[in-house]
């Protein structure tokens, strides 16, 4: 079955454009988990540009499910992401966009970045030494998903944005089969899979498909259909997407 995080970006950001103090990103918390959302997801950004001081101590409180944090790996963050030690934590490029589809990224070296400071590689060993689970986003290429298993990271999520954008039937079935080659080389690897960026209602229950895929992150739908049917009821019609969607066995 595949599990559902929750990211609770987008309610963030939409707080900090009125400067209100909403819609109130603790309350997206609660309401995920309540709704039946197996995690929560939120970024940790170097400029502190999400959540105001002390947001992350009362999300961690708040979560009694799995949190999962995005960062850069960057090692002056560490020590404030073990303040408050997170279930995992998935590593994005520096300067990754956390609210947005931005893939400029995709031109960069990650994940391998400079070969003699390493950073995805210490930050991902510091993580394990305090039995945080490591994830690393990836394009859906065999490439990246190896070079993960040489890092030795726990997990990989894999980037759909390509696919929820797809012009047309045959970019998506092409689009599709390298996220289901990437899912099947990582668990082969002996890693876990999750997908995200951009997933919504409407390819949920698609990339469910993947028998691989272990967990869905989505943000960005969920604040979308809430403002309109509400948060709980949102949540839940993601979890039935997801949850009945006929999967295939995993072929090892």
């Amino acid at each position: 079955m595949v599990k559902l995080s929750v990211c609770a970006d987008q309610v963030a950001a939409l707080r900090n454009i009125t400067k209100r103090g909403e819609p109130d990103p603790m309350t997206a918390v609660m309401m995920s988990q309540v709704s039946g959302a197996d995690a929560v997801t939120i970024s940790w950004t170097s400029d502190a540009s999400l959540y105001l001081g002390g947001e992350y101590d009362i999300i961690r409180q708040l979560v009694h499910t799995h949190l999962n944090v995005i960062a850069p790996p960057d090692l002056e963050l560490l020590q404030s992401i073990l303040t408050i030690s997170p279930d995992m934590v998935t590593l994005v490029p520096s300067g990754y966009g956390h609210t947005g589809l931005d893939n400029e990224w995709f031109d960069s070296p990650w994940p391998q970045g400079d070969s003699l400071e390493r950073p995805v590689e210490r930050m991902t060993r510091a993580l394990q030494e305090n039995r945080i689970l490591t994830n690393i986003l990836i394009r859906p290429t065999a490439t990246h998903v190896r070079q993960c298993a040489e890092i030795k990271t726990d997990y990989v999520h894999i980037d759909a944005s390509q696919y929820v954008q797809a012009a047309g039937p045959e970019e998506k079935s092409r689009v599709y089969e390298e996220m289901a080659g990437a899912a099947k080389t990582a668990a082969r690897l002996n890693m876990g899979v999750s997908v995200g960026r951009g997933v919504d209602y409407r390819t949920a229950a698609e990339l469910a498909g993947i028998a691989e895929v272990e967990e869905m992150v989505v943000g960005y739908a969920v604040a979308v259909r809430a403002m309109t049917i509400g948060f709980e009821r949102a949540v839940r019609d993601l979890v039935d997407l997801i949850r009945h969607a006929p999967r295939p066995p995993v072929d090892w």
